[in-house]
């Protein structure tokens, strides 16, 4: 049973994957406040990534580190961002080649790649085009990754994690939802997978309307999702259905719109 460092472990994607994985890893949860309801093979350490020797201490003989840890949101660069999405992210990766943990699985976002235009289908190997500040610093992240993995050798999986969450609650969500199930089953695939070096793949369901080809995750990872939005497009398509790509603009949507915030 392998043991896994989950950062952001009371986060929404954090709490899909206690319950999709806590039966088969041992997790050590790094949380900034308590968790009532931990399992037999969860462990508590309370702490915030900012802290570099408590997240150094948290990873001493974990097998991967899974940071869900930050902020997922357009907030404040200066006050909120700068601390919890470039310190902390530092702070995981360092911690994980003074720890010598082997493998980071990082919490990245579709906001790197915000600006390209709706319906037009990219890959993982396209030029970045971020569309906030948010986005900025997991291009530092990925940047991070990708300096960890040929500097320090560590094994380093980016995912650019789309909408997540029960279901998808607008247009755009019918090329961008990742289901809680397809979340869990692509963390345990960067978990899994062997002879990884770097990489940076989509976090996304199976989409009919899909953005993002999926290739080099199921090649590479063995990653096979199963959920589809398509089911919710009756739902959520307004009148007329044929023209919803006509009605979203940047694959990033709002964000996009939204002022730079200091």
């Amino acid at each position: 049973m392998k043991t896994i460092l989950l950062t952001g472990a009371s986060g929404r994607i954090g709490q899909c994957l206690r319950r999709g994985m806590r039966d088969d890893y041992r997790l050590i949860l790094f949380n900034r406040s308590a968790i009532a309801d931990l399992g037999p093979n969860e462990t508590l350490i309370r702490g915030d990534t900012t802290d570099a020797e408590r997240v150094e201490q948290a990873a001493r003989g974990a097998d991967a580190i899974v940071d869900m840890a930050g902020i997922s949101d357009v907030q404040g660069f200066r006050d909120k961002l700068l601390p919890a999405n470039i310190l902390g992210t530092y702070n995981v990766f360092e911690a994980a080649r003074v720890a010598g943990v082997p493998r980071v699985v990082y919490a990245s976002t579709h906001h790197v790649v915000g600006y390209y235009p709706a319906g037009q289908i990219i890959d993982e190997t396209v030029p970045i085009r971020p569309d906030s500040m948010y986005a900025v610093t997991k291009c530092f992240a990925e940047a991070m990754g990708r300096l960890y993995a040929e500097k320090a050798g560590l094994s380093a999986v980016c995912l650019r994690i789309g909408f997540f969450q029960d279901r998808p609650l607008e247009e755009r969500h019918l090329a961008v939802w990742i289901s809680p199930a397809d979340m869990t089953r692509l963390v345990r695939c960067a978990v899994e997978a062997r002879d990884i070096h770097y990489e940076v793949v989509y976090g996304v369901s199976n989409n009919s309307r899909s953005w993002w080809d999926l290739t080099r995750a199921r090649r590479v990872l063995g990653y096979h999702p199963s959920d589809d939005a398509e089911v919710y497009a009756t739902e959520l398509l307004k009148d007329p259905p044929s023209a919803w790509l006509e009605r979203i603009q940047w694959q990033g949507g709002s964000k996009v719109d939204l002022p730079f915030m200091p």
